[in-house]
């Protein structure tokens, strides 16, 4: 049933969206109640709704939500609804809680808030010891903290168990995406790397964010590890082509492939575990402990 609404031509300054007379929602329950409909507007905050909201609970998620290579709970997400962030289609769905990001969005953001839905913003996390916080947060939100103390739980115990079986000189990675771009200092990405128990090239070549590195920087630093993309997408590119590169494939000394799971590196979310734990299998066949390092 949708809550009782008065016109927003009565409400100060607010534009009529799309030519179509809005109405402002008129909240009757607490703004901390359990939320029966809710609606998430960015793929970071879609990937913990769908972890842990209960059935029917969640409406909408973004459109990103559901494209493999961004997205580790795509296949839930094929079962829900779609939206691209507009305010007309937040109206449509009529939700007690929208969850979204603080860089996305930021107009839509705004009006909503305005309108006097419930907007919850998470920040755009890159560290990896934030997730369990984040994911905690969604728990408080959706009313689902039990289920989230354990993913949580999960989560913490992972990272620990990953950073302890870390050893002895750490081989050098570099993650080379389309267009020849590269993360480096102060990405999820970096996080990722380093937790796994390998140097970030990249950041150690002063790259901060994500920048291009050039072909022959690549070839002249010879990496241990390069990582690339295995998704093509639909919409193939020749910028896809450059981590493919046979001047890449020619370093003889150079493992070079898509070592960790689609989409794990595109939010810090409990699936970027995922990545943690792919690279730090590979860094013990890479370069593995000796008994006295492991502790054995």
């Amino acid at each position: 049933m949708l809550r009782r609404r008065k016109p927003i031509s009565v409400l100060s300054g607010l534009p009529i969206i799309a030519g179509a007379v809005l109405a402002a929602p008129v909240f009757s329950d607490h703004a901390g109640a359990e939320p029966k409909r809710v609606m998430s507007l960015n793929l970071c905050t879609d990937q913990l709704a769908l972890a842990l909201a209960g059935p029917d609970e969640l409406v909408s998620v973004s459109f990103l939500a559901r494209e493999p290579s961004m997205s580790p709970e795509h296949e839930k997400a094929r079962a829900i609804n779609v939206n691209h962030g507009r305010a007309e289609e937040v109206f449509l769905a009529d939700p007690d809680l929208v969850v979204t990001g603080t860089f996305s969005l930021h107009n839509t953001t705004q009006l909503l808030k305005k309108l006097g839905f419930r907007v919850e913003e998470f920040g755009f996390n890159q560290q990896l010891d934030a997730i369990p916080e984040d994911i905690r947060r969604m728990g408080e939100l959706l009313h689902r903290q039990d289920k989230a103390q354990t993913l949580a739980a999960k989560v913490e115990k992972e990272l620990a168990a990953a950073k302890s079986q870390a050893c002895g000189p750490a081989p050098s990675m570099l993650i080379y995406d389309q267009n020849g771009v590269s993360p480096g200092a102060g990405t999820l990405a970096h996080s990722v790397i380093e937790a796994a128990g390998f140097r970030n090239l990249a950041a150690e070549l002063g790259v901060n964010g994500v920048a291009p590195f050039p072909l022959e920087a690549v070839v002249a630093a010879r990496p241990d590890v390069i990582i690339t993309s295995s998704a093509t997408g639909n919409a193939p590119t020749l910028g896809a082509m450059v981590p493919r590169h046979p001047a890449l494939q020619a370093l003889s000394e150079t493992l070079v492939g898509d070592f960790i799971p689609d989409g794990t590196l595109s939010c810090a979310s409990h699936a970027t575990v995922d990545a943690v734990r792919a690279l730090s299998d590979l860094r013990r066949k890479l370069a593995p402990c000796s008994a006295q390092e492991s502790g054995q």
